[in-house]
């Protein structure tokens, strides 16, 4: 069961009382969702202080929800406030990302690393898996402490407590703008509409992945972020569907889940290209090894080839997920 499943379980009493009566008003809507994340973000902060694992991903996941949401349904808030905390928040996002992004790529490229130990077995090129290993185990580490580091002292900064302190009180706080008291129905979904119309536009805009040249496959692919960008507002129609749960019920989880395969399919992507971009770094260590070189070079070929042959299996995940059905519920 996907989270998005989870939390439509916990609203689906709610949801069919709502058959009955009418919609409640935008603003009340997204109230309840910021209060949501305002939650989950306050709820996590000890646990990253103390560096706890998921701790620093979970933040970010809470403010990627709370900014989309602000960025989303900012034409029936007050512009100038959703985009001061949307800025805030991208900021404080943007220090605590690369701790998280590396306990993300060291756990796959570790995990890697022990395969081709075990099919090495105990000949010459066991060698340099291990050497491999050892460069690239002493490098992530150097590297999450530097960013806990970063992030610890983040946490003592002024600009955080300013952060914490008005993600405490936003829900209540949120200022109407025009349409915010009216049914949440009439107001949101257009603005759905909208989020996913800008994910079909980065679909549009993708290369074809079977016209690519050899040397862009297997090296620094300059496609990468079109791809990382589809997969932005992916996630922004998958939070602007999860803010209309309380109102749509299963339907708009049905969508929400359809954004969700979406973006964890080009998340793996995503983490493919760090990982790629991580060896490439090891490798231009001085004096490096032969065997050494090869393997980072074995690990840089499988994680491309991977990217590569889910960009080729991408237009049927998409056809699935933009089929008009999953968007009745929006009248479109």
């Amino acid at each position: 069961m996907t989270g998005v499943e989870r939390r439509a379980e916990r609203v689906a009493a709610a949801a069919e009382d709502q058959e009955l009566a009418p919609p409640p008003p935008a603003l009340e809507v997204l109230r309840a969702y910021l209060a949501a994340q305002s939650s989950a973000f306050l709820g996590q902060l000890p646990r990253l202080r103390e560096g706890k694992p998921e701790a620093s991903h979970r933040i970010r996941v809470a403010c990627r929800r709370a900014r989309s949401m602000l960025r989303t349904y900012k034409p029936v808030l007050e512009a100038d406030w959703c985009d001061e905390l949307a800025a805030q928040i991208a900021e404080f996002t943007d220090v605590i990302a690369p701790e998280r992004d590396v306990e993300v790529v060291r756990e796959r490229l570790l995990k890697a690393l022990d395969a081709l130990a075990e099919e090495s077995g105990s000949g010459a090129s066991s060698a340099g898996v291990l050497r491999a290993r050892t460069l690239l185990d002493r490098m992530l580490q150097r590297e999450y402490a530097t960013a806990h580091e970063v992030t610890l002292a983040a946490l003592a900064g002024p600009k955080f407590h300013a952060l914490a302190d008005r993600l405490a009180l936003a829900p209540q706080t949120l200022p109407a703008g025009d349409g915010a008291a009216e049914p949440a129905d009439a107001v949101l979904y257009p603005l759905v509409v909208q989020s996913f119309a800008q994910v079909e536009r980065r679909v549009a805009a993708l290369p074809d992945p079977r016209k690519q040249n050899a040397r862009s496959a297997f090296a620094d692919d300059a496609t990468d972020e079109l791809w990382h960008r589809l997969r932005i507002a992916a996630k922004r129609a998958r939070y602007a569907a999860e803010v209309c749960v309380p109102v749509a019920g299963q339907p708009a989880t049905d969508f929400a889940v359809c954004m969700e395969r979406i973006t964890e399919d080009l998340g793996t992507q995503q983490d493919a290209t760090v990982a790629s971009a991580v060896l490439l770094r090891a490798a231009r260590t001085p004096r490096i090894a032969a065997p050494t070189g090869f393997v980072l070079g074995r690990l840089l070929g499988d994680a491309r080839a991977g990217i590569l042959r889910a960009r080729l299996a991408f237009p049927n995940l998409w056809t699935d997920a933009a089929d008009p059905a999953h968007r009745a519920w929006l009248g479109k």
